[in-house]
């Protein structure tokens, strides 16, 4: 008869698809990983910690991203103990930091990393990336159909380009500004339960950022829009991977 495990803490298991972990190869040759989480349908507590491990047998680095109603995104996530991004393994856990601190309240386990340059997968790509000749403007968000990223070709490298902290720190926030007042303004929608529409697809990427909240009236589209877009940098810390960037370029 199979011994039945009992949860004496009622921790909570973390669906994996709930967590998205991309891997990849810096310039310098080292690994580094980008991690998001949807964890407010879980009930956690706002203050309770979220960890991401990086593991293989004895290896293991843990990454401190905030809370789970504060999330950040550490400026350093290098691999720095591995070698072969095909050897890494992730958890992600959620513990308490009050009541009982420490405590284990989420897990997921033996996540496996999607690498960036593998086929397509069923995840759709909000804002694709794509060179071609605009004079002398660095990038443009155009409109044909769904929104894309349009990239000068003529500079020296636009993918290694594209790849930099300080180019996503000036360049994502202003386009997802600029997506989101072309939605709600000039196209006039506000619907989110449409897969297929790419503005529904964008409206709803925004509300699941932690602190944007619910779509309101058209009154407070200005608002919703400044609050959206100071989450997004706060998510994925804009700012502080910038300095890090300079201050490792210095």
């Amino acid at each position: 008869m199979p011994v039945r495990r009992l949860n004496y803490t009622a921790r909570r298991r973390i669906r994996r698809d709930d967590v998205s972990l991309v891997i990849r190869r810096d310039s310098d040759g080292s690994l580094t990983f980008d991690a998001v989480m949807q964890l407010e349908q879980y009930g956690f507590p706002g203050d309770a910690r979220v960890f991401v491990e990086a593991y293989r047998q004895t290896r293991l680095m843990r990454f401190d991203f905030g809370t789970v109603s504060v999330p950040r995104v550490p400026a350093d996530r290098k691999l720095l103990v591995f070698e072969d991004e095909t050897e890494v393994l992730f958890r992600v856990r959620v513990t308490a930091t009050s009541g009982r601190p420490g405590l284990l309240l989420g897990e997921a386990d033996q996540l496996r990393p999607r690498n960036p340059t593998e086929g397509p997968d069923r995840r759709v790509p909000l804002l694709p990336p794509v060179p071609g000749d605009i004079g002398e403007e660095v990038w443009r968000v155009e409109f044909e159909g769904a929104p894309l990223l349009r990239i000068s070709s003529l500079l020296p490298d636009w993918k290694q380009t594209v790849r930099s902290e300080a180019f996503r720190a000036f360049v994502y926030p202003a386009a997802l500004r600029a997506i989101l007042q072309r939605i709600l303004y000039i196209e006039g929608y506000s619907e989110t339960d449409d897969f297929s529409d790419w503005r529904s697809r964008w409206l709803l990427f925004a509300t699941r950022i932690p602190g944007a909240g619910p779509i309101p009236s058209k009154d407070g589209y200005d608002e919703w829009i400044d609050n959206a877009v100071a989450a997004f940098s706060r998510l994925f810390a804009m700012r502080s991977r910038y300095t890090a960037e300079l201050k490792g370029a210095a």
